[in-house]
């Protein structure tokens, strides 16, 4: 197994998306660190067989700590907030920017044999054609996808002597783990817990915008198959600067969802529809066939599947 013996650094491990590649990981037979600025109820949630250094990756001190020997680093940290990031793009410019370059360049000089970034969906702005593929201009909206793309540039413009690295372009990610509660969170976790608990839910404008909804295991295979292929063969891979949308494919609307929930538990929910917010990206939905084709991943879990396994753990 390609992870079996190595030491692999996650930052923001103790996150929805973390937490759950760090199970990964240590399934494989990885021994894994993890860099976070976690709550003292997160830091519970780290498995025990997991290193946990508490700090932020704007901290030097923080990221040699925990990832100076690392033979791989997955990059997941960052300020999630795009209202936060609005209000302080200092802080924005500081973690999500910055200290991320400086890791990516640490990296480099320590000799890590896979970086793979956790770039965003929000690099792309509004979109100019449909589905959105890797060719799409960078036209960011605001401060987290402008900070993202820095990074993502960065990665993508990497030559054949430097670390080896890919950035993972995310649409919307959901599965277990999503706090319904969080202000980061996306509709299926918060439609989810709703349906569950037989409470409404509102709608901004008439649901019909499209999202494109990935579950959270196959972002994670995702991220390990693009970490093997920088691990087996180096800047020789194909992943190697190199971005991938990490996405379905599949068109959704949020109505969709929905009625895919009302039809799973026989209860349908109340709709209220509340106007549409100012700025909110009407059609979003991404073409993963480059990832699928390089790196023979494929997205496995249908928005059914997924959506019943959130309604069977609450």
């Amino acid at each position: 197994m390609v992870w079996s013996g190595l030491t692999v650094g996650v930052t923001g491990g103790a996150g929805f998306i973390g937490s759950h590649l760090v199970d990964r990981l240590l399934s494989e037979g990885a021994s894994v660190v993890v860099l976070d600025v976690c709550s003292s109820e997160k830091a519970a949630q780290v498995p025990d067989s997991a290193r946990l250094v508490i700090g932020s990756i704007a901290d030097p001190d923080a990221r040699r700590e925990a990832l100076s020997d690392c033979d791989a680093i997955f990059h997941l940290a960052a300020i999630a907030s795009v209202v936060l990031c609005e209000e302080d793009s200092e802080l924005s410019a500081s973690v999500n920017r910055q200290a991320s370059l400086d890791l990516l360049a640490e990296a480099g000089i320590s000799g890590v044999g896979a970086f793979v970034f956790a770039s965003s969906a929000a690099i792309y702005g509004e979109p100019q054609h449909l589905p959105i593929t890797e060719s799409h201009p960078i036209t960011p909206l605001a401060t987290y996808g402008a900070d993202k793309a820095a990074v993502d540039e960065a990665i993508t413009t990497l030559g054949l002597e430097e670390v080896p690295a890919t950035a993972l372009r995310f649409f919307n990610v959901y599965g277990p783990g999503q706090d319904p509660s969080s202000p980061y969170s996306g509709v299926v976790s918060i439609f989810t817990q709703r349906a569950s608990s037989g409470e409404g839910v509102t709608i901004f404008g008439d649901g019909l915008q499209t999202r494109d909804f990935v579950h959270v295991s196959d972002v994670v295979s995702a991220m390990m198959t693009a970490g093997e292929s920088l691990l087996t063969h180096s800047t020789a891979s194909p992943a190697h600067a190199t971005p991938f949308n990490v996405c379905s494919g599949e068109t959704v609307t949020l109505l969709d969802v929905v009625a895919t929930l009302d039809a799973i538990t026989q209860q349908p929910m109340d709709v209220t529809h509340a106007p549409a917010r100012d700025g909110e990206i009407r059609d979003s939905f991404g073409d993963p066939s480059y990832l699928i084709e390089t790196l023979d991943w494929t997205p496995e879990v249908t928005l059914e599947e997924g959506l019943r396994e959130l309604l069977d753990q609450l």
